[in-house]
């Protein structure tokens, strides 16, 4: 209605002003007819001085043509204006609103007629006229729409502005993000659904609290020692079966003290659990290494797992055990004799746990009939176990610039779309032999040059991803220390915004460890990846004994189950932990992938628990199957 009545309004003033031009045109077409005929006339009908009469008439008027035709002598004088003017646009002269109009006079004289005066008028003044009047009308019609207009598009959205607002809520709410509450609208009839939202938002935030503590709480009372807050005997077991699947190289450690015993017979429950705790916590902080996992295993022992570690840093960390111990003595309980030991054990080769624990338990016998020096190692190295720290660096840095780096792909396979990525595994190869990262990781990450081995395998990644659309979607892990080093963190987002085409072709993993110790920089990672559309996951999913909530944080687009977790399902502690703490994932719409599934029965318990991606030798064997099936049809 309001664009009808600028219409309108429009039409009036058009019409009038046009109206009010034609008027102005034909009063004009008189006046000048009058002064052609006195100037004509003042000639005396002198054919020389018509000549020249003609001329200044028609330059100095806006005519199209004089005609001045001599009755008496039959001569006729024409004279044309052919001057163009562009004060108005041609367009608006072509819709012909005023007419070039004609007009003819006849001269008398002594009442005989003399001369015939034809002239052809140019409507130019009215058409500037209309041309400027409109204009400037319009201007003024445009400026009130658009005022008019924004006020009326600002009122009529206002009453929908509380329900745009519940529309974003909503989408947010299908992804279990949960905000501040909705302040509650003017309209009466919103103020109930806002409320509806608004409990809505805080129950399901409640629930999801409630159900990640579960899945703590659960996870703490099958693999958590509840005095010293460390994993407990299922915890190292499970810990000690993941590695020995993966790579079976590493170093162990396990210590044994009186002191615990005597602080409870002197002291008390109270002070014992409280001197259990102090040792755990000391332990925790005196061990520096990037991949850790700690246990009580008994009453008074404490035991210790650290793949791809030297003997060299073994025997430092078997000092730094004594010397928490030694301090806790002189500290709470000096008056007590002294009794601890320290056994070490090197693996190179194929074990299974119990023969592992065995070994240990030997190593602490072995110590114990030394006890001014009561540490003892049980080696068993492998031809090139024995690399020192620098020597790994050393090895590393030629494998870059000689790239002796090879990699396999390993499929993830989805229930419902098949593939979902292949997972990158690295290797260095030299001459015949080949190191695996899971012997050098440990070494590197102690000596910080993680990313030096993360760059070199990302940029040689991204080459082959643009040289073969086929290839991927890749996952590549991610070292701790890259995770923790801001310079890699720009050296990433400088690669990512390059390749921001491989967006949908390459994924991130990053250790659980990262999220839980350095959230700072994980997060500053994660946004960056974020940022330029990639995709990031967390690895070795449920591993620590901290509370799941960093997934609502972080969000990341999909998690790898621990491989503790994953087998022994018909241990039915160790099924109700997966489920639980695959739940948590799934709930907040956060994929879950089982890693080392080996056989269909794995799979198949698996896919009951909260499991949506598999990982392993069967989905190997099944991707193999169906490419031969391929390539033979």
């Amino acid at each position: 209605m309001f664009t009808l009545l600028m219409l309108t309004v429009a039409t009036v003033h058009f019409t009038s002003v046009h109206s009010l031009a034609a008027e102005q045109y034909h009063r004009q077409i008189r006046q000048e007819l009058n002064t052609a005929e006195a100037v004509i006339q003042q000639q005396h009908y002198n054919h020389e001085a018509l000549l020249t009469v003609a001329d200044e008439l028609i330059s100095s008027h806006q005519w199209s043509s004089l005609i001045i035709a001599e009755l008496t002598s039959g001569q006729t004088i024409e004279r044309h204006n052919h001057v163009k003017d562009d004060s108005v646009p041609a367009w608006f002269v072509s819709l012909e609103l005023f007419e070039h109009y004609t007009s003819s006079r006849t001269l008398i004289n002594k009442q005989r007629p003399t001369t015939k005066i034809t002239i052809t008028f140019r409507p130019t003044i009215p058409y500037e006229q209309l041309w400027q009047t409109g204009t400037h009308f319009f201007r003024w019609i445009l400026a009130v729409f658009i005022i008019a207009g924004a006020c009326y598009s600002y009122l009529l959205q206002s009453p929908f502005r509380p329900l745009k607002t519940l529309i974003s809520r909503a989408q947010k709410l299908m992804n279990n993000q949960f905000e501040a509450p909705i302040p509650l609208p003017n309209s009466s009839d919103l103020k109930a659904i806002v409320k509806v939202i608004n409990h809505l938002t805080a129950q399901l935030e409640i629930n999801f609290k409630v159900q990640a503590k579960e899945a703590v709480k659960l996870k703490e009372e099958a693999y958590r020692d509840p005095v010293s807050g460390l994993g407990n005997r299922n915890f190292y077991v499970s810990q000690l079966n993941s590695w020995l699947a993966n790579s079976a190289k590493g170093g162990l450690a396990i210590l044994k003290t009186s002191l615990i015993d005597d602080c409870y017979r002197l002291q008390g429950f109270g002070e014992g659990d409280k001197l259990v705790k102090e040792i755990a916590e000391r332990l925790n902080e005196a061990i520096i290494l990037s991949d850790l996992t700690l246990a009580r295993l008994s009453f008074d022992e404490f035991a210790l797992l650290a793949p791809t570690v030297t003997e060299d840093k073994l025997q430092s960390v078997a000092e730094s055990m004594k010397a928490v111990v030694d301090t806790a003595h002189e500290i709470i309980l000096p008056e007590a004799i002294l009794s601890v030991q320290v056994g070490l054990l090197i693996n190179t080769t194929p074990s299974d746990a119990s023969t592992l624990l065995t070994q240990l338990d030997n190593a602490l016998t072995k110590a114990a009939l030394t006890p001014q020096n009561p540490i003892a190692l049980i080696d068993e190295h492998a031809p090139h176990s024995i690399l020192g720290k620098q020597q790994w660096k050393q090895l590393l840095l030629e494998a870059i610039d000689n790239d002796y780096f090879v990699y396999q792909f390993q499929p993830v396979s989805l229930m419902t779309t098949g593939i979902y990525q292949y997972e990158v595994f690295t290797a260095i190869k030299k001459a015949q032999q080949v190191y695996t990262a899971s012997e050098f990781l440990g070494a590197i990450e102690d000596l910080e040059v993680g990313s030096l081995f993360d760059r070199h395998v990302i940029a040689q990644l991204i080459n082959r991803l643009n040289a073969n659309p086929q290839l991927g979607p890749l996952a590549i892990n991610i070292t701790n220390s890259s995770v923790k080093d801001p310079a890699f963190i720009r050296w990433l987002s400088k690669i990512l915004e390059k390749n921001q085409i491989l967006s949908d072709r390459l994924f991130f993993e990053l250790p659980e460890e990262s999220f839980v110790r350095s959230p700072d920089s994980t997060g500053l990672l994660c946004s960056a990846i974020r940022f330029y559309k990639f995709k990031f996951g967390v690895d070795n999913y449920g591993r620590h004994f901290k509370s799941l909530d960093y997934l609502k944080e972080f969000r990341p687009d999909y998690v790898k189950i621990d491989f503790a977790y994953t087998n022994q399902l018909n241990d039915q502690i160790r099924a109700s932990v997966l489920s639980s703490i695959s739940r948590t994932a799934y709930s907040l719409n956060i994929m879950t992938i089982a890693t080392r599934v080996e056989t269909q029965t794995q799979l198949d318990r698996l896919s009951e628990l909260f499991v949506s991606g598999f990982q392993g030798f069967i989905i190997e064997q099944q991707c193999m199957e169906r490419e031969a099936a391929a390539s033979y049809i």
